[in-house]
């Protein structure tokens, strides 16, 4: 009988899905996207899931590409779209038993295609959970520590359902806070890691007392699209691309595409759909693929 990682790698299409099933964890087969911008016409080398990318890691533009495939209902892939790039890195997986939203992890490069998604596998590196305590969408991404540090964390405002029949469904709004890349300027601070504290370990109360200044925290909300005839839209730059696309740049802004930025007005992550379950996903620094990912995976789960 097969693993539950060996399922799933099977499973795993492209987003063209011209892809042969995965039997094991390997390098990625030559495919093209005929969608969006893959970013494959550039050399670069894929991060690691918790460190701050360097030049090396990045495009032009200064973003880590990555692909995120949703693989059925409840389990979704990320993949870096680099030189030396796994087929797939992280595995994310929803448990169907607990009572909030909640996502585990695996580093899919650990395990090999036989292990199992399970806690005690050896590749879990942590979880997603939808706080449910909180009136609106509040999600806290956990390392696997004993102490279960807190490396990010995401506040939805859901828009009103008569604003919603008034103006149209607008893309989500979102709210994120994550720890600043240590360092004395960017060079070493790509070199490291991020590290979570006990102070850290408080993102979203920090995140609604506006007190993520005082410790070493960088926040970023979504980016506001332009309302134009009767639709939201936003530009991605050629990684988003949808068939009712309106320029070679510009696209209709539908739920699940987003831009998050700082106070300064500078993109740090985009993520949006190319295809039926596949998704572009682009960050920069502070931003790593693990909290990069909790973030895609939140647009999920709403």
């Amino acid at each position: 009988m097969l693993s539950p990682l060996s399922r799933l790698n099977q499973s795993i299409q492209s987003p063209t899905r011209n892809m042969d099933s995965i039997k094991k964890i390997g390098k990625p087969t030559e495919t093209k996207e005929k969608s969006a911008d893959d970013g494959n016409n550039v050399s670069t080398l894929a991060p690691s899931l918790f460190g701050i990318p360097s030049k090396s890691n990045c495009h032009p533009t200064g973003f880590v590409h990555c692909r995120v495939t949703r693989c059925g209902k409840n389990n979704y892939t990320l993949s870096f779209q680099a030189e030396d790039a796994e087929i797939v890195s992280i595995i994310a997986n929803k448990v169907k038993t607990s009572r909030t939203s909640n996502y585990h992890l695996y580093d899919a490069l650990r395990g090999g295609a036989n292990a199992k998604l399970s806690k005690k596998a050896g590749h879990y590196i942590g979880k997603l959970r939808r706080d449910k305590d909180q009136p609106i969408g509040c999600y806290t991404l956990y390392n696997s520590s004993r102490e279960k540090e807190q490396l990010a964390a995401y506040v939805y405002d859901i828009p009103a359902l008569m604003s919603q029949v008034t103006e149209g469904q607008p893309p989500r709004k979102m709210q994120a806070v994550v720890p600043k890349s240590e360092g004395s300027n960017h060079e070493a601070a790509s070199r490291d890691t991020v590290k979570s504290s006990k102070e850290n370990n408080r993102l979203i109360e920090h995140l609604h007392n506006g007190t993520w200044k005082h410790h070493k925290l960088v926040a970023v909300q979504t980016k506001a699209p332009r309302y134009h005839e009767g639709q939201y839209r936003l530009n991605f730059s050629g990684r988003v691309l949808h068939p009712r696309q309106v320029a070679s740049y510009l696209v209709f802004a539908i739920v699940k595409n987003m831009q998050l930025e700082n106070e300064n007005g500078d993109c740090l992550l985009q993520f949006g759909k190319v295809d039926e379950d596949c998704f572009h996903l682009d960050y920069k620094a502070p931003f790593t693929a693990f909290s990069a990912f909790g973030a895609a995976l939140c647009q999920f789960d709403l």
